[in-house]
Order: structure tokens, then C-alpha cells, then sequence
């Protein structure tokens, strides 16, 4: 059974662009490096200086999550982050599971 998973990244202002590139870099190295990780999908809110980033995140299992963050890539990642104060807060991660309604009309 798949694992889902909703992360929400919010910069602080002036600092969204910066947090994107990290992101998207991520994003890249995710899909070359992590077979488990099925889903890793980018989403940016469209207003304001400090958009909230969305990440929506399908994982093939538990291993998988571990695998990805322990990752040699995640970890740099979130050191940046920390070292040039990019986020305003904590990243909000929440593991979640399919309720109702459809993933695409496609």
C-alpha cells in the first residue's frame, strides 16, 4: 500500500525564489535516485511575497520514506535552508490517505 504525503513549505518573504530552486532541484534528484519515491510534485501558492509551497508526495512504502529522507540530497537540502534562514517555520508534513472524490479526469 502506497503512502501519502502532504508537505507544506512556507519562506519567508523575499526568500521564495530561493526555496523554489532548492525544491525543484530536489524534485530532479528525487526522480534519478529514489525508485520508491512515486510522486514528488511541486505546487506553489500564487500570491503574495511568501507563497506556501505544497508538496505531494507518494511514497511505494515505509522504506521508501527512509530511504528518501536519508537521503544525501534532502539532507543538504534542509541544511541550506536552515544556514540561510530561508523558512519561515518549521515544514508542516502530514502523512495522509485517499477519502473520496478522483485523482484526475485524464
Amino acid at each position: 500500500m502506497t503512502i501519502d504525503i502532504i508537505a507544506l513549505i512556507t519562506p519567508k518573504p523575499g526568500k521564495a525564489a530561493r526555496v523554489e530552486e532548492l525544491l525543484t532541484q530536489a524534485a530532479v534528484s528525487v526522480k534519478a535516485n529514489e525508485p520508491g519515491t512515486l510522486r514528488y510534485h511541486l505546487h506553489k501558492e500564487v500570491k503574495g511575497d511568501a507563497p506556501t509551497f505544497v508538496m505531494l508526495e507518494t511514497y511505494k512504502d515505509k522504506v521508501a520514506i527512509d530511504v528518501h529522507a536519508k537521503s544525501e540530497g534532502f539532507r543538504a537540502m534542509g541544511k541550506v535552508m536552515k544556514e540561510e534562514g530561508l523558512l519561515d517555520g518549521p515544514m508542516r508534513v502530514m502523512v495522509t490517505r485517499e477519502a473520496g472524490g478522483y485523482a484526475s479526469k485524464l
